[in-house]
């Protein structure tokens, strides 16, 4: 089952938004009755703060200790990092997002904006990505 979904933007800040669009993405998962689920995040700040351990007084515990309580029910999730060309439809929607009200949002239907990108997905069309690896500096 493919669970998405378009969540509220969170001001000034990338990854409390991530993180909230992950809660809210188990969350619905889980109510619609998925039980094995490939979490894909862009965001490793949000991947690494998923599976390691967090000081309790960081400023996210209490949204972290809420997402690890929902991934802890009865159900496989696997927490991966992608990047955002393999993740194009929650980028999409992310980008998209200011023309909503406030709030969450399912769609029965994709987007206009969405379907062409959908369709590329079922065809199985892929993009590079450029990834430049950098000596570690030395001194």
């Amino acid at each position: 089952m493919d669970c998405r979904f378009c969540s509220e933007t969170w001001r000034g800040d990338n990854n409390i938004a991530e993180l909230w669009a992950i809660f809210h993405g188990l969350d619905l998962a889980w109510k619609t009755g998925c039980r094995a689920l490939i979490l894909e995040s862009d965001s490793q700040l949000a991947i690494q703060l998923l599976k390691n351990r967090h000081d309790p007084v960081h400023p996210y515990a209490t949204l972290l200790s809420a997402i690890r309580r929902k991934i802890s029910q009865d159900w496989l999730v696997r927490i991966t990092h992608t990047y955002r060309e393999g993740n194009r439809v929650a980028n999409w929607l992310s980008k998209h997002s200011l023309v909503y009200p406030y709030g969450m949002y399912e769609f029965a239907n994709p987007p206009t904006g969405l379907v062409s990108i959908l369709q590329e997905y079922a065809m199985g069309v892929s993009f590079k990505r450029r990834i430049v690896a950098h000596a570690p500096l030395t001194m």
